[in-house]
């Protein structure tokens, strides 16, 4: 049938294919597209739904480029779906059944093509484009039929409301297009100009600008609903001009709308208003969820929620953002203790009006796990006694001798040892290892090895990490510093030699030749001083006597046994006899040796006709 009554009747450029069936049934002399339709075997409804082979069927009767036919045709794709110029549609991004015209380009149509010249453009389908790039006027909206159906006959509507179109000429609204109008217009004829619009579907990308600029221009607390068509075209290209930079341009104008009070509660939905009802409202496809999930994660990471909250149908997995209060509860601590470590951190500020501690912005949980980590890294001594292994006594000597460190700030008032630091210094330790376990049995535990060299364990431990200790061996079943052996001979060749400013108590009776309670008198009398020394090869401390002090008493005081070696007498007979030439001793308890001043004592003895067998008596 199509073959018998081919035309030619060419398709405008960009007229969609009810507005040319419109257009052909008026040039066959019929008053409805519907008696048209019927005639040539369909229904119209079928054809305003944009079945393919309808669209087919029609070009090949009215002798119109099929491609351009389809192109232009608003094709319904599923319940609510439609399909224009390859973009993606949905019923609220289409004025469909109604008719929006620029009521000039009517004129100039009529004025061109008669009565049954005017058409219906494609973009005019569109509500993101307001304005006519050709006559710079917004476009208007023809008083709608009752029955839907009617108005899809687009030149009986324009025909019977020419009278309003023609009022509407002269006093519709003046301006021109914005960008956003004209980047919606390259997008039906396939140009490309904004990767990231680009990658949304069209009526995303579109409702996107507008809603998005809506709040920037209007604030969160306006509703979309009550903007005028005049709200919307400023409100698109403010969106649009936002997102000129893309996805980044997204979340800055996002960031600009997070208000102060975000820092201390989660107030997504106040911030940003219409634009997130639009997200959480809004039905259009697996395509949206793209958008709504970049907007999700800008939430999230944004304000202060708590693992498991819902936005925007999807939980929380962990929070991004922490309030103050969500961070000393995360880390365990006390609040007082928090705000300290904010303040010494520079992360936050005191309020003066209130005294309060204010966050300069959000605590991000990188923030968080850093001082999980180092709180984590702080040990006190009991923990750091067992990763050690050592007593209280010798992890302080180790502190004291600065091998490690403690650490006071505000983080920790009292001081803490720092894991990190324990651990490197058993790793030193350990890179020094001898592969196998010399032979012999003088290995010891470098912690027994204080006790049997009578050395701090510093002293040792400066010694193996100087590679002054070439034997070092680990032993695997135990930890810390007591897994370490040490070779005890060669160890006591490297300490230091130390020189003993004594004598011991023993030397120091038999230099005086006097018996060893004497010598304990005379220290406890405060003629000779006691020293706590070390030996100086067993390294082993012991009481010894002053060698000054010693001295000093050898200038003072000459002891019975000693005047006897000189005198070569016996000392008991030489006693008595000296009592009886009246030179007496220094008085003591009975069981001390005797002693003598020594001043005058020479010249009492050679009077008492005492002469030392050495000397020569003169002639």
């Amino acid at each position: 049938m199509a073959e018998n009554f081919r035309l030619i009747f060419p398709l405008k450029r960009f007229e969609t294919a009810t507005s040319y069936v419109s257009r052909l049934t008026r040039y066959c002399g019929l008053q409805e597209p519907r008696v048209l339709c019927l005639d040539f075997g369909f229904r119209w409804q079928d054809f305003v739904r944009g079945d393919d082979d309808l669209l087919e069927k029609i070009a090949t009767i009215g002798g119109a480029c099929p491609r351009d036919l389809k192109r232009w045709a608003v094709r319904t794709v599923d319940k609510n779906r439609f399909e224009v110029c390859g973009q993606k549609a949905t019923k609220a991004s289409l004025v469909r059944s109604r008719l929006r015209v620029c009521p000039r380009c009517l004129i100039e149509d009529h004025q061109n093509g008669g009565r049954n010249g005017v058409f219906r453009r494609v973009a005019w389908h569109f509500w993101s484009i307001r304005t006519c790039p050709v006559h710079n006027v917004a476009l208007v909206v023809v008083p709608p039929e009752l029955h839907t159906l009617h108005n899809y006959d687009f030149v009986g509507q324009v025909l019977k409301n020419w009278a309003f179109i023609n009022s509407q000429a002269d006093n519709g609204a003046s301006h021109k297009p914005t960008e956003f109008e004209g980047y919606v217009s390259d997008r039906l004829n396939g140009a490309a100009s904004n990767p990231f619009l680009d990658s949304l579907p069209m009526h995303v990308a579109a409702r996107l600008c507008e809603v998005l600029g809506f709040v920037i221009n209007n604030g969160p607390k306006h509703r979309i609903s009550e903007a005028t068509q005049d709200d919307l075209r400023l409100a698109g290209q403010t969106g649009f001009n936002a997102l000129r930079s893309g996805e980044d341009g997204l979340y800055k104008a996002l960031e600009t709308m997070v208000s102060p009070i975000a820092l201390r509660t989660v107030r997504h939905q106040s911030d940003f208003g219409a634009f997130f009802e639009w997200l959480r409202t809004s039905t259009m496809g697996n395509d949206f969820e793209k958008l709504r999930d970049k907007v999700r994660d800008f939430i999230f990471r944004t304000y202060p929620f708590q693992e498991g909250a819902t936005v925007l149908g999807k939980t929380c997995p962990s929070p991004a953002v922490f309030t103050i209060s969500g961070a000393w509860q995360s880390l365990g601590i006390q609040r007082h203790r928090m705000n300290r470590i904010l303040l010494a951190e520079g992360l936050a500020h005191t309020d003066m009006a209130d005294k309060s501690v204010r966050l300069h912005e959000g605590l991000k949980s990188e923030a968080i796990d850093d001082l999980r980590c180092r709180f984590a890294s702080r040990l006190n001594a009991i923990e750091a006694q067992s990763v050690m292994g050592v007593s209280l006594e010798l992890l302080n000597q180790l502190r004291d001798h600065g091998i490690v460190t403690t650490t006071v700030d505000a983080l920790d008032q009292i001081p803490k040892f720092n894991r990190d630091e324990l651990e490197q210094l058993l790793a030193k330790l350990s890179a020094l290892v001898t592969e196998t376990q010399p032979d012999g049995t003088d290995m010891v535990s470098i912690i027994d090895a204080t006790q049997r060299v009578r050395c701090p364990l510093t002293d040792i431990v400066k010694l193996i990490l100087g590679g002054k200790l070439t034997q070092l061996y680990r032993n695997a079943e135990m930890s810390g510093l007591a897994a370490f052996r040490v070779n005890l001979s060669e160890l006591r060749a490297a300490l230091p030699q130390f020189e003993m400013p004594g004598v011991t108590k023993g030397d120091a009776s038999r230099r005086l030749r006097v018996n060893y309670p004497t010598i304990n008198f005379l220290i406890a009398d405060g003629v000779l001083i006691e020293r706590r020394l070390r030996n100086p090869r067993s390294r082993q401390f012991l009481d010894a006597v002053c060698s000054k002090s010693l001295t000093a008493f050898e200038a003072k005081f000459e002891t019975l046994g000693q005047l006897s070696k000189r005198y070569r007498r016996a000392s008991g007979p030489f006693s008595s006899h000296l009592e009886a030439k009246g030179i007496c001793p220094i008085e003591t308890p009975d069981g001390i040796s005797l002693y003598y001043e020594r001043k005058g004592l020479e010249g009492r003895l050679r009077r008492a006709g005492l002469t030392p067998p050495c000397e020569k008596v003169p002639t």
